[in-house]
C-alpha cells in the first residue's frame, strides 16, 4: 500500500511538471473516481502474422525484457521516479516488462502477466472486471507507457511488435489487453497489430469500489 501511494504521488508530481497542477489533480482524481467509462477488451492470436515495425534510421532504439533478475540493475534507466518505483513493485508481484531504450534510457514500456510467473488467480486484478480468463498459454499485457516527447512516433509500434514476438517465442498463444473507447491512438495501434475486440465493458470506480458490466449492443 505504501509503495502504491508513493507511485501515485510521483505520478502526480511528474504530470504537474509536464502539464499543470490543475490537470494533474483532475487526472489523479479520475483514477479513483470515474463513472460509466467504456473500455474495450481485446486479444491477439499470436499464431497469425504480425505487423513488422522497425526503428527509424539512426534512431538507435533497443528492446529489453525487464524481470526480477535485472530490474534493480536497469531501474536507473527509467526517465521518471514513478516508473522506477512501479518496476520494483511489479517485479515483486511476478510481472515483467518489455521496454524500449534510446541512448541507454528507457523511453517506453509495457507490463505483462503470465501463468507460471504470477502465483495468484486471476494473474491480474484487471481480468475480473474485463470478463477475461487467462489460460495456461495465454498472457495479459497492461499499463503501456511512452515518454511524452516520444509519443506519436514509431516507439509504440516498435515496443509492441517486439513484445508480441517475444511472447510468441516464449510459447504464449494468445495475449489479452484493453483500451479506453475514447482513446483513438490506442484503437489505431491495436487494429494495426491485428487485435480482435471482445464485448465492451462499462466500468465505474469510486475509491476502492469497482463495478463492471457488459455493454449491450449499440452501447
Amino acid at each position: 500500500m505504501l509503495n502504491s501511494l508513493r507511485i501515485r504521488w510521483n505520478q502526480f508530481l511528474e504530470l504537474a511538471r509536464e502539464q499543470s497542477p490543475r490537470e494533474a489533480l483532475l487526472k489523479s482524481l479520475a483514477t479513483y473516481v470515474n463513472l460509466n467509462r467504456i473500455v474495450v477488451p481485446v486479444y491477439n492470436d499470436l499464431s497469425t502474422p504480425k505487423q513488422s515495425v522497425k526503428p527509424e534510421a539512426g534512431s538507435c532504439l533497443e528492446f529489453l525484457v525487464v524481470d526480477g533478475e535485472n530490474a534493480p540493475s536497469v531501474a536507473d534507466k527509467n526517465k521518471t521516479v514513478s516508473r522506477r518505483l512501479k518496476g520494483t513493485h511489479n517485479t515483486r508481484a511476478g510481472y515483467y516488462a518489455y521496454a524500449v531504450l534510446l541512448n541507454g534510457e528507457i523511453i517506453g514500456d509495457i507490463w505483462c502477466a503470465a501463468p507460471g510467473k504470477v502465483r495468484r488467480d486471476p494473474i491480474h486484478p484487471d481480468l475480473a472486471w474485463l470478463g477475461i480468463e487467462c489460460g495456461e498459454k495465454e498472457a495479459y499485457m497492461f499499463d503501456m507507457y511512452v515518454a511524452p516527447e516520444s509519443r506519436g512516433k514509431v516507439v509504440t509500434g516498435f515496443l509492441l511488435a517486439n513484445a508480441l514476438e517475444h511472447l510468441k517465442k516464449s510459447g504464449i498463444e494468445r495475449v489479452y489487453g484493453f483500451y479506453d473507447k475514447a482513446n483513438l491512438p490506442a484503437l489505431w495501434i491495436h487494429r494495426l497489430f491485428g487485435y480482435t475486440e471482445l464485448e465492451k465493458r462499462r466500468v465505474s470506480r469510486i475509491l476502492i469500489y469497482k463495478r463492471s458490466e457488459a455493454v449491450v449492443s449499440g452501447g
